[in-house]
């Protein structure tokens, strides 16, 4: 398998003949009233042969429709965002509703879905930023992002996939959270991690770890790709704590930037 990644929770899985796209969100300039996926990531995530939604925020689904909404390429995701996608434009025989428990083949890919769990975000995060001096700077776009969250619901309908080729494992989060009740597989090759959305996104995210124990950690959703509301989060001292504890390794994604697990 090799996994790239285009910003946000953005990626691209190639396995054999089979290139599959997971949330296909490039970032959304600040002040744009009408983002659009940026040109690279765009011609790169139309060539999926399927699409893969974790759960149902704007962040995650909103450019699906700009970049799909003309072919034959299905769309898999839980009911809310496929409601979503259905009254912004993308044909209902594209969407393809899946439920936890789900495993969907592609060749010689296999992916399966799990109930997960999407972050909470605690007070320290959000009073850190509404008082952030750019929000106030840049407020009618806030705004918008606000709105624009309140219209994509995610409705507790976070999924986590597995996916399976060439006798490899690579986990897929598209939230920092975890089911308490579901059993996940525990051992993946590498465990894709976003990193940000909370205040104390280390403690948690070790906590994930600890559950998961996967061989190698990857973590993406870390960048400022929303502004005003999102911020670079500096993973540094994640990075080396769980390299300390766990004798992995742990590091950022880079944008573009495509590796073998």
């Amino acid at each position: 398998m090799k996994l790239t990644w285009h910003g946000n929770a953005a990626l691209l899985v190639e396995a054999g003949e089979e290139t599959v796209a997971f949330d296909p969100f490039t970032g959304i300039p600040a002040g744009a009233a009408h983002p659009e996926p940026d040109a690279a990531s765009a011609a790169a995530f139309r060539a999926a042969k399927a699409v893969f939604a974790t759960h149902g925020h704007f962040d995650h689904i909103m450019q699906i429709p700009a970049l799909y909404a003309r072919g034959t390429v299905p769309i898999y995701a839980t009911d809310t965002p496929c409601r979503t996608l259905a009254r912004r434009g993308v044909p209902a025989e594209r969407l393809h509703r899946l439920a936890p428990g789900d495993e969907i083949r592609l060749g010689a890919l296999t992916i399966r879905a799990y109930q997960g769990r999407h972050c909470r975000f605690d007070a320290a995060l959000i009073a850190r930023t509404a008082c952030a001096p750019r929000v106030w700077k840049n407020a009618l776009h806030a705004l918008r992002l606000l709105y624009w969250n309140r219209i994509y619901p995610e409705n507790g309908e976070t999924v986590f996939y597995e996916l399976r080729a060439d006798g490899k494992r690579l986990e897929i989060m598209g939230s920092m959270g975890l089911d308490g009740a579901t059993e996940y597989p525990a051992g993946a090759d590498a465990l894709v991690l976003p990193f940000q959305g909370r205040s104390d996104p280390a403690r948690l995210g070790e906590t994930l770890v600890a559950r998961l124990q996967p061989k190698a950690v990857l973590l993406d959703h870390f960048d400022d790709s929303f502004p005003p509301l999102t911020a670079t989060v500096d993973t540094a001292a994640f990075e080396a704590l769980i390299a300390r504890r766990y004798g992995i390794p742990c590091r950022t994604l880079g944008r573009g930037e495509t590796i073998a697990i």
